[in-house]
């Protein structure tokens, strides 16, 4: 999405597909193409209002309700000329998913859950069929280099469980994680670090130290409307929360080498509506970290846990980001069903949804 200036109404796609160049308008007001933006708005506030406790007796879309909200996203994203390119690139890939890159200059537009877009032709939600959809931050800055792997893919787990805070079922989740990395540890191809009760200064410590390959966080977050900021809820010295901002924790996780950071939080994946970037994964896409999961709802540990299984085990096998997240979707609507809308609160950002872990 290109946007030269926010305020004006100039704004296009600008759709690549190897040589191909598409450039479309982005109608945002006026007739049909406003009243499918105030559709997919109205929903989306109601999905959070749910979330959040303020949905009075409001449901979150499900069934056929949210495949129409798919279909608004779907035709907004892919208007015109823009369709046909996603076509031919569709009918040119003979083997594996194509690959759907998003990226907006627009913080608004990038606010909405686009993982839900629903293909009414093929009846298919995108990312849980032949596409993988993941996401980019507009940035000016390069993904930093990971480090130099000496072998072993390093993998550093930080569980924070604050008092006062919900329980997690972090058990649960690290236990998946050494299974879905077994094989590659008794190899001595890959290492699980487990650090518990990370206050932001351990946190630093332990990263400057290097040696981490991927810092995956299993706790709480959240995004503050009035700060316009995204949080990470760590532990203080006396086991109680401590809030770190997006801003912060891009100071403390930045220029250390990683390859990926894992936010298993509620809402780490939702960026500012006037601000995108000043979310906790825009924040750290954006500064320069190559790639980052988050959600951009509230998830339920279920569901977060079997995404982290089932990701992790695709990433284990030396498939790239892109097919993992697809994979792990995947797994997701057929344990919990395709009709709600757990799949979709993942937000998986990526420079290259084709590099592998290792």
């Amino acid at each position: 999405m290109l946007a030269p200036d926010p305020a004006l109404e100039t704004a296009a796609i600008l759709a690549t597909y190897r040589s191909a160049r598409v450039l479309a308008p982005f109608p945002r007001r006026g007739g049909a193409d406003g009243a499918r933006w105030r559709r997919i708005i109205r929903l989306h506030e109601r999905t959070l209002a749910v979330l959040d406790g303020r949905g009075r007796g409001r449901a979150l879309p499900q069934g056929r309700e949210l495949r129409t909200f798919g279909r608004d996203l779907f035709e907004t994203l892919l208007p015109g000329d823009v369709r046909r390119l996603y076509d031919v690139a569709r009918s040119q890939r003979k083997r594996g998913a194509l690959d759907l890159v998003f990226t907006s200059m627009l913080d608004w537009v990038a606010d909405k859950p686009w993982e839900l877009a629903f293909d009414p032709s093929r009846s298919e939600f995108l990312a849980t069929s032949s596409v993988n959809f993941v996401r980019n931050a507009y940035t000016a800055v390069p993904a930093d280099p990971p480090a130099r792997r000496r072998g072993r893919l390093r993998i550093l787990v930080a569980v924070s469980r604050p008092r006062g805070k919900q329980p997690l079922d972090d058990r649960s989740e690290t236990n998946d994680l050494r299974k879905a990395f077994r094989a590659l540890v008794d190899a001595g191809h890959a290492e699980l670090e487990v650090v518990t009760r990370p206050t932001p200064a351990a946190l630093q410590r332990r990263l400057a130290k290097g040696g981490v390959d991927v810092l995956h966080f299993v706790g709480h977050g959240h995004f503050d409307e009035s700060e316009r900021e995204g949080f990470l809820v760590l532990e203080d010295e006396r086991g109680g929360p401590r809030p770190l901002g997006a801003e912060a924790l891009r100071q403390v996780v930045c220029q250390r080498g990683l390859s990926l950071v894992f936010l298993n939080a509620c809402e780490t994946g939702r960026g500012g509506r006037v601000d995108w970037n000043r979310g906790v994964a825009p924040a750290l896409v954006a500064a320069g970290i190559p790639a980052v999961v988050a959600n951009q709802y509230a998830v339920l540990d279920a569901a977060a846990t079997v995404f982290a299984r089932e990701l992790y085990s695709v990433l284990a096998a030396g498939r790239g980001l892109g097919d993992a997240a697809r994979e792990a979707r995947i797994a997701l609507s057929r344990e919990l069903g395709a009709s709600r809308i757990d799949w979709a609160v993942p937000v998986v950002f990526t420079r290259d949804p084709r590099e592998p872990l290792r």
